[in-house]
């Protein structure tokens, strides 16, 4: 198992840079694995250095050692999603779902929508497989309360940080009548695409 951050790289530039370097640490400390900060910023620089120009998805993987690898692929357009809804796997080890591991099991779907919506056993709506959810109702925007229930992400904390994003829980059977009456907007956030449009299937 290993531990990693997907994250864009846009002309040379990482924004919410810190945001996935407090993450990782703090991951490493819950997992036990060996951790440099320095380390990981220097490896991350060189890799900024040689892509000045251009829109990648940089993945960084940390093995329990501390030994950095990555992937860097272009990054394609796309900010619309389609969802499903889907019951969390409440037999899942809280560590794969709190930190940002490779054993994704949990997250696996069919892809018959680009993306699954993950609520609890209580209907409590969590995350989507790959990034949080924006609700946008009234001219506002919401995510859930955080309850060691889903992955922290990047974006969703620096929208809170500047406190554009509040929280708010919303139960499964809420949330599918207000999008039956169009009361509300769903958003994916992540800091590959940062804000995207998602249309949920019910």
């Amino acid at each position: 198992m290993k531990l990693f951050e997907t994250m864009r790289l846009d002309n040379g530039e990482i924004r919410r840079f810190q945001y996935h370097t407090v993450r990782l640490g703090q991951a490493c400390i819950r997992l036990e694995f060996s951790f440099s900060q320095r380390k990981w910023e220097e490896y991350v620089e060189t890799i900024k250095s040689k892509y000045p120009q251009g829109v990648f998805r940089l993945k960084v993987e940390v093995d329990k050692a501390g030994q950095l690898s990555h992937v860097l692929k272009p990054l394609t357009e796309k900010n619309k999603f389609t969802a499903k809804l889907k019951e969390s796997d409440a037999t899942c080890s809280k560590e794969y779902v709190i930190n940002k591991t490779t054993e994704r099991q949990h997250l696996a779907h069919n892809h018959h929508t680009d993306l699954i919506l993950l609520y609890s056993e209580t209907g409590k709506i969590l995350e989507f497989d790959i990034g949080n959810i924006m609700i946008k109702e009234n001219g506002q925007y919401y995510t859930p309360s955080y309850e060691e229930d889903f992955l922290l992400g990047c974006m969703r904390q620096s929208l809170i940080d500047e406190h554009k994003l509040f929280i708010k829980d919303y139960n499964k059977d809420e949330l599918i009548k207000k999008l039956q009456s169009n009361k509300v907007q769903i958003y994916l956030l992540n800091s590959l695409r940062e804000v995207a449009e998602v249309s949920i299937y019910i």
